[in-house]
């Protein structure tokens, strides 16, 4: 049976202080072992308007220096994407498609150019190729397959 005093300490435990600061158990009850009690109303309020509104300079500046780095990855496909629709006649991404889809030597004939300037030009502008020896694999043993290229702009 429980005594009074059990019951008590118990109680104390569970109230607040009547000025509605937070609270800390007794010291002999096990107070590691407890959560801590949250923060009263009036402090959250006060917690919130702390919060800033804007981004810190370096932040700021971040953003700015990745916003600036997307428009010069734009830019520089866009005008890769130029380059090789002067040579070829077709944006870069058809190229792509073309060349994953059909032998170099084949799209090269078909361009009207011949397979090593055809190369040459998927290289300076980077277009990815298929490795070597990728067509005499068959379809369904074949490590990479080639759908689409996303080229913005």
């Amino acid at each position: 049976m429980r005594n009074e005093q059990d019951v008590l300490e118990v109680k104390a435990i569970f109230t607040r202080n009547p000025d509605r600061q937070s609270w800390s158990p007794p010291g002999d009850v096990g107070a590691s072992d407890q959560p801590p009690h949250p923060a009263p109303p009036d402090a959250m309020t006060a917690a919130v308007d702390k919060v800033p509104y804007e981004p810190s300079p370096e932040i700021k500046q971040a953003m700015l220096a990745a916003a600036r780095g997307r428009q010069l990855v734009d830019r520089l496909a866009a005008l890769q994407n130029e380059a090789v629709e002067k040579h070829t006649g077709i944006s870069r991404s058809e190229l792509g498609l073309r060349v994953w889809n059909a032998p170099m030597a084949a799209v090269a004939s078909r361009l009207g150019l011949k397979k090593h300037v055809l190369m040459r030009i998927c290289k300076l502008y980077e277009v990815p190729t298929p490795p070597k020896g990728y067509f005499n694999t068959s379809f369904a043993n074949r490590p990479i397959r080639w759908t689409r290229s996303v080229v913005p702009g």
